[in-house]
């Protein structure tokens, strides 16, 4: 994008030709929420696809979302798994009205599996049972990393189910959008609050994340997946999530789903 241009939208949230960097062609909006937008686009140098996630730098945006979009592209820098979109370019454009800060990532094609839920799709315990491993295998990486990773925003909506499958036929999963990620040598309480209600579990309501964070978060979305029922909805007792009569499962895997959904950290799983 040269200093004079910024990218412009068509009613149908399209790009009218604009280049970032004169390397990366603006296809078609993803996604706008305050002061954030999310594109794809296609890498000139490389002919392949990428999301760009922009941030204007200016009026309604909170320092703290700088932060948390300069720690997401720094966290993906150092990040590598192959269900986690490649990092690619972080860096600043300046135009006489704005300044935005842009986060490249590798595009991985495919639908959220928000979106299949939204469709009409309600996943069988098999199916629930591969993403949770497929899930699994990513949080082992994180939270085993140094300083460990923490996610704090796992749900549907940031699960990609790709096009490709594995070797058993099912769809590989992707985890995306690290813009919450909690990336320190420790993991104490923070100032910030990041996630989403009803995926929360209740010591980050109060900015604290530890591993065990983000698996209530996966039980939360494995419910949504088999049930299409918001986690928020379901009905609670002493804060913890009633599945009753919703989930027609072996009794076993209920129980594992429970104790993922546990709202004290020293029942839960902690790994």
């Amino acid at each position: 994008m040269s200093a004079a241009q910024e990218p412009s939208l068509t009613a149908t949230g399209k790009a009218d030709g604009s280049r970032v960097r004169d390397r990366y062609q603006l296809m078609q909006q993803l996604g706008a929420r305050g002061a954030k937008q999310t594109w794809l686009a296609e890498d000139l140098n490389h002919g392949s696809l990428v999301t760009i996630k922009m941030l204007s730098f200016g009026a309604g945006m909170d320092w703290q979302d700088f932060k948390l979009f300069e720690r997401e592209g720094q966290t993906l820098q150092a990040l590598d798994h192959e269900r986690i979109p490649r990092y690619i370019d972080f860096f600043q454009l300046q135009t006489p009205n704005l300044t935005q800060y842009c986060l490249v990532q590798h595009y991985i094609p495919g639908r959220s599996l928000a979106e299949v839920v939204r469709a009409g799709k309600r996943f069988s315990q098999v199916e629930v049972e591969s993403i949770a491993v497929s899930l699994l295998e990513i949080l082992t990486y994180l939270h085993s990393r140094s300083p460990l990773v923490i996610h704090r925003d796992i749900k549907p909506s940031n699960l990609i189910q790709a096009e490709e499958t594995d070797e058993q036929g099912h769809p590989l999963i992707y985890l995306i959008d690290f813009g919450s990620v909690q990336a320190e040598a420790t993991s104490g309480r923070t100032a910030t609050v990041v996630g989403t209600y009803g995926y929360m579990p209740m010591e980050q309501f109060g900015g604290r994340a530890v591993p065990a964070s983000d698996l209530y978060a996966l039980g939360a979305t494995l419910v949504f997946l088999m049930t299409g029922t918001d986690p928020a909805d379901l009905p609670q007792s002493n804060l913890k999530p009633q599945l009753g009569a919703l989930l027609s499962v072996d009794p076993g895997f209920r129980q594992w789903l429970e104790r993922l959904l546990e709202p004290g950290l020293d029942q839960r799983f902690s790994s």
